[in-house]
């Protein structure tokens, strides 16, 4: 009978230490896709930022951009109903139009410096 007993504790210590080894692999394996999961979720967070950023400068940039055309648009407002009643359109400019042309051309340079013909702006002036 001791003999019976010893079998059986020994069965029983085997059969234990297989369940033992079963779980903590599994909890390994667990562990394991859980980091996987975690990683692909960081990874959608991170692109989700960028792509957020990405949209907001854009909106940074089309703001920027509407308000210089919006600012051209005043400083050729001003101009059109003067060109559309001029009867003068092949005569010389006298002086005080030539200041005035002079002033909406320096003004559109103000609202969009990168158009062709605005004189370089200088660092600190």
């Amino acid at each position: 009978m001791n003999l019976r007993l010893i079998i059986v504790a020994v069965a029983a210590g085997g059969l234990a230490a297989s369940a033992l080894s079963l779980y903590v692999a599994g909890r390994r394996d667990g562990a394991e896709l859980h980091r996987d999961a975690v990683a692909a979720l960081t990874q959608a967070r991170d692109a989700a930022r960028l792509e957020a950023e990405g949209e907001r400068a854009a909106q940074t940039r089309l703001s920027a951009a509407l308000a210089r055309s919006g600012r051209a648009e005043q400083v050729t407002a001003a101009f059109i109903p003067q060109a559309l009643n001029t009867e003068d359109g092949h005569a010389p400019l006298d002086a005080a139009r030539a200041a005035r042309l002079h002033d909406a051309d320096r003004q559109l340079c103000q609202a969009a410096p990168e158009l062709a013909g605005c004189p370089e702006i200088e660092p600190g002036g």
